[in-house]
């Protein structure tokens, strides 16, 4: 029997977590429990996490299997699981956070047969202790829509909301892009921003919380202080979108084009925004390297201020402008 759901769960330096985190994917209904899949990849990890999430492996043989391999980063241990799952629908799922209302899904994908399956977002803050909704559109909820019908201000004007986060797809959609992300780079996710919108027919919201995302945790990747540490792997991995969705969207509708090009104004104006922590001479290099990009949709691209600033201005004059702003906020 072809398993519903595949969860694929990378495992790195995860100790205080992990267990919470499995625990999140064990089910009481049995027949649900038999229809999910679990796919642990142990990235490598030097500590006992990988021996933590083995004992899973021993008491639901069923359901979770793991995978050991050498380290090769986060990207590595998704295109992995991406590679292995036998699921009909495919989610990822982080070692340091959770799921809640897994079997709600689990009835959802047994009367869906949507490309995209979205649900609600629960930020908790680690640092603050506090919970941070971030619901869709409730006037979409358990609608099929076309992804031509899509309009990213139906969802409060997020960009990111058909990654992995928000985000169950189906498996086939994605197996025949493998590999699809980017190894040995930080921020390798953001792929998924585009993904849908040029693969995917249709998609279904849902009104109710499945990720539990853990922010507020020192060292973590989408901590600021990181963030600005490894502003070149972001490149990397912004650039890697760009060039996929350059590539693919002639072929495309206008209303996915669009979608697409927000992406892009979104993603660039946020790419410009964290290159101007780079010193001057290193920001001059890499900004350079995305000039080829920026010509993709000039209206779209000129919607942020961020961007406008940086149309008008001489390049020294807007990264100046941009030392300022730092400085007063």
């Amino acid at each position: 029997m072809q398993k519903l759901l595949t969860i694929v769960v990378p495992v790195y330096k995860v100790e205080p977590y992990i267990n919470k985190c499995l625990d999140s994917l064990v089910l009481e209904d049995e027949h649900l429990m038999n229809q999910l899949e679990v796919v642990i990849v142990n990235d490598g990890t030097p500590d006992n996490s990988a021996e933590m999430s083995r004992e899973y492996v021993k008491r639901y043989p069923n359901t979770f299997r793991q995978i050991d391999k050498e380290n090769g980063g986060h990207g590595s241990a998704w295109n992995v699981g991406l590679k292995e799952a036998t699921g009909k629908y495919l989610r990822f799922l982080d070692s340091d956070d959770w799921l809640t209302n897994l079997d709600k899904l689990m009835y959802v994908l047994q009367r869906s047969d949507a490309d995209v399956v979205m649900t609600n977002l629960n930020n908790y803050h680690e640092d603050t202790k506090c919970n941070d909704l971030w619901q869709l559109s409730a006037n979409q909820s358990n609608e099929l829509r076309d992804v031509e019908q899509f309009n990213f201000d139906d969802f409060y004007g997020r960009t990111n909301v058909m990654n992995f986060l928000f985000s169950t797809y189906k498996t086939e959609l994605l197996q025949p892009l493998y590999p699809l992300f980017m190894e040995k780079v930080m921020y390798d996710d953001s792929i998924l921003y585009a993904i849908p919108f040029i693969h995917a027919k249709n998609y279904l919201c849902c009104d109710f919380v499945l990720y539990n995302y853990l922010s507020g945790r020192v060292g973590q990747s989408m901590n600021s202080s990181v963030k600005r540490k490894n502003v070149k792997s972001l490149l990397k991995t912004y650039l890697y979108e760009m060039d996929y969705i350059s590539k693919h969207i002639d072929k495309l509708g206008e209303q996915r084009k669009m979608s697409l090009f927000r992406i892009m104004a979104s993603d660039s104006s946020y790419l410009l925004h964290m290159l101007t922590y780079l010193p001057w001479h290193e920001f001059k290099k890499q900004i350079s390297i995305c000039v080829p990009f920026f010509h993709l949709e000039q209206k779209e691209w000129k919607r942020g201020k961020m961007n406008a600033r940086f149309l008008k201005y001489p390049l020294p004059l807007f990264y100046m402008i941009e030392k300022i702003r730092q400085t007063f906020n």
